[in-house]
């Protein structure tokens, strides 16, 4: 079965990249969708000191169900099977790392329709995806 990482960040680019994918299941049939998350680490954030480290985690949980919610709503109305992952870290490296771990094929996921020029001198995180994977990238606007 077609794996694909489908990495979201509550933006409108991953509600485009999730009706993408309904689109992209309807013509390939059978897919194994790993939805995933990425919050940067609890203790890389500068409220850590304000806040005890039982906050800081139910911060980062809320703020990772925030961000999969739109998404999950799409896939769920259409009846699109997935899985969801919820991670600590750099993103674009962590997206990677889950790639690889759990085999998946492909990733799809939303840009935020930067130029190239912005998008190199900000550091997209599709960029860099794009130079971290082995696996084919489609990127949805």
């Amino acid at each position: 079965m077609h794996k694909i990482m489908f990495p979201v960040d509550g933006s409108t680019g991953s509600e485009n990249a999730a009706r993408y994918l309904i689109g992209f299941v309807r013509d390939v049939g059978a897919l194994e969708i790993h939805m995933l998350n990425v919050q940067a680490r609890a203790e890389d954030w500068e409220v850590k000191r304000f806040l005890r480290e039982d906050e800081l985690a139910t911060m980062a949980r809320e703020y990772s169900q925030a961000a999969l919610a739109s998404t999950k709503a799409i896939l769920d109305a259409a009846g699109i099977a997935y899985t969801t992952h919820i991670e600590h870290g750099e993103v674009a490296t962590t997206i990677a790392r889950m790639t690889q771990a759990l085999g998946c094929d492909q990733v799809v996921m939303g840009s935020h329709g930067r130029g190239a020029l912005e998008g190199l001198l900000l550091g997209s995180v599709a960029t860099k995806v794009l130079h971290l994977v082995n696996v084919p990238v489609t990127l949805v606007k």
